[in-house]
């Protein structure tokens, strides 16, 4: 049984690589107004361009969202790899990835943490955000990751409340380059472990 087919039978949340056989899921959730970036949720012209770009070449995209971890896209000296999934419950949830440079804890400025993820409006307030960051937490401990760094918006309580249901210990408020400077984020240090 395949973990996809596994988590329809149970009722329970995985994550799942991108692939064709669920892209469909991911273009209801655009074409339904959802975005993969929370910091673009409502923004229209994103949310149409990703669609539009989905729908002239499926593979093309795919291969976007999902690239070659040999290919980690350079910052300066660095070269910073990045893992999306999409959250799964026998259905799409959301999408969750995780961003680190392979050696080190450290991140370039301008990345906004080694965590970013959004789920769907339909499927928010069920836990699904809380159980992915823990299957992500597993993800980086493979990878070697002793700490994390994770955003969330100040006023954003549901994200909050699931960044410290795994753990998370507030460290800084502030503003961040990769938003707007008048927007306060949270600035949380998690542990990576095992999922349970």
């Amino acid at each position: 049984m395949t973990v996809k087919a596994t988590a329809e039978a149970a009722g329970r949340v995985v994550l799942l690589s991108p692939d064709l056989d669920n892209l469909s899921g991911f273009e209801t959730a655009l074409a339904a107004g959802w975005s993969p970036d929370p910091r673009r949720a409502g923004d229209e012209t994103f949310i149409m361009g990703e669609l539009r770009r989905l729908r002239r070449d499926r593979s093309r995209f795919l291969n976007a969202l999902n690239p070659d971890p040999k290919r980690a896209v350079r910052l300066g000296r660095e070269s910073l790899s990045t893992q999306l999934f999409w959250i799964w419950d026998g259905e799409f949830c959301g999408s969750i990835g995780l961003r680190f440079i392979p050696g080190t804890e450290e991140l370039p400025p301008e990345v906004s943490g080694h965590v970013g993820y959004s789920v769907v409006p339909w499927k928010q307030g069920n836990g699904h955000a809380t159980r992915a960051l823990r299957l992500l937490l597993a993800v980086a401990e493979k990878h070697g990751l002793a700490g994390l760094i994770i955003l969330c918006n100040e006023d954003n309580d549901a994200s909050r409340r699931v960044i410290e249901r795994n753990g998370g210990e507030l460290f800084k408020r502030g503003s961040h380059p990769s938003d707007r400077p008048d927007r306060t984020k949270l600035y949380f240090r998690l542990r990576p472990a095992p999922a349970d």
